[in-house]
């Protein structure tokens, strides 16, 4: 008897054993697919992401490549001879190429009124116009300490979508600030980037101001400020042809400043500069935008009045003889007439002449009708009254 249960003790446990065994089994491979299932997905994600790092690196390689080999045609437009608003639309190109920034913004430094100035931008909620002072917000920072500012590296809290500056620069004279929004994607290349396009930004800017500065003294009267002779007639030749398309006048007034010499003799040249000064600023205050004022001689002036006829030409050049015979210029009293006078001319075309050139001698012809008149007065050409054609 002790012997059976022995033997049905000993057959029980193996049978519970086994079944263990088998359970124990089943469990384990059940682990092992388990993990094999989490190691397969593992490298799935790796491989995805290896792709898209591939793919990223990719696209950023072909951007650099593209920039490298466009390089020499950026800077070589940047420093052409553009306008100023042909730089910045290259210099706002080249920023959205090579950084991925939604909102840019240029600041010019005024250096009358010591502050920045915001004339453009892309996506700004700013209005152009803005203000900024040196040392204000991240741009204001950038300016004076005439570095890259960013916000998350200087632990800044800004008030604007603006999160990194930096200056634009030439020679270490200020020029702007180039002001970025938040960079959608980074690679950690955008600061140098940055850095770079400003750099750029600050050589074609101030190429540009050279550029205008030359301009303007090619076309202008030292002195006056007003336009010389040569670029007078480049004017009235495009004025000319607007006029025959459109089959509108053209008036002259033509005039000088009477017993001019006299009163240099007298008071001596500076005094002298100084009425030709005044008195061109007198044209300009009351002139039209579209006339064409220069400096025709010493101290001879001219006047093209475009889409005016010669009635309106005479209203407009008494209008300036009385504001000249009125304006208290030094020394007045001392002149023969006892005030700064002049003597004028009008004549239209193509009423008077069938080309500017002709037309300006009537205009002349008149001027001096008006001196041999006894001067300080503007008289109207026609034909029947004048030999000159």
């Amino acid at each position: 008897m002790i012997i059976f249960m022995i033997l049905f003790l000993t057959g029980v446990s193996i049978f519970f054993i086994i079944k263990a065994y088998h359970v124990g089994k089943s469990r384990g491979f059940q682990e092992v697919e388990k993990n094999l299932l989490e190691a397969e997905n593992k490298y799935n994600r790796m491989l995805y992401y290896e792709k898209s790092l591939r793919e990223t690196l990719q696209i950023e390689k072909e951007r650099y490549i593209h920039f490298l080999v466009n390089i020499p045609n950026i800077v070589k437009k940047l420093i052409s001879d553009l306008s100023s608003e042909e730089i910045v639309s290259s210099i706002f190109r080249l920023t959205k190429s090579l950084i991925q920034s939604e909102i840019i913004e240029l600041y010019i430094y005024d250096g009358n009124t010591k502050s920045l100035i915001l004339t453009h931008h892309s996506n700004s909620k700013k209005k152009k116009g803005c203000i900024i002072k040196p040392g204000e917000e991240i741009v204001g920072l950038a300016a004076e300490n005439r570095m890259v500012i960013s916000q998350k590296l200087q632990h800044l809290r800004g008030t604007d979508d603006i999160e990194f500056a930096a200056p634009i620069l030439f020679k270490e004279r200020l020029v702007g600030v180039l002001g970025l929004g938040r960079f959608k994607q980074s690679d950690g290349n955008e600061m140098r980037f940055l850095t770079m396009i400003a750099e750029l930004a600050g050589v074609s800017l101030q190429n540009c101001e050279f550029l205008g500065i030359a301009k303007k003294e090619a076309i202008t009267d030292a002195l006056t400020g007003l336009y010389n002779r040569r670029f007078f007639f480049e004017k009235a030749r495009e004025a000319s042809h607007k006029s025959i398309k459109y089959h509108t006048p053209i008036s002259i007034f033509i005039f000088d400043i009477d017993h001019f010499k006299k009163y240099n003799d007298m008071h001596g040249h500076p005094e002298g500069d100084y009425i030709l000064k005044e008195l061109s600023q007198i044209l300009k205050e009351n002139s039209r935008e579209g006339d064409i004022i220069a400096r025709y001689g010493g101290e001879e002036f001219i006047v093209l009045m475009p889409d005016t006829d010669k009635d309106g030409a005479i209203v407009y050049a008494e209008k300036i003889r009385k504001i000249i015979e009125n304006y208290p210029f030094n020394h007045r009293e001392e002149q023969p007439l006892g005030c700064i006078s002049v003597s004028g001319g009008v004549a239209t075309f193509p009423l008077d002449g069938s080309s500017i050139d002709a037309v300006i001698r009537c205009a002349d012809e008149a001027l001096y009708e008006s001196k041999r008149s006894g001067r300080n007065m503007v008289t109207r050409y026609e034909p029947f009254q004048f030999s000159t054609q």
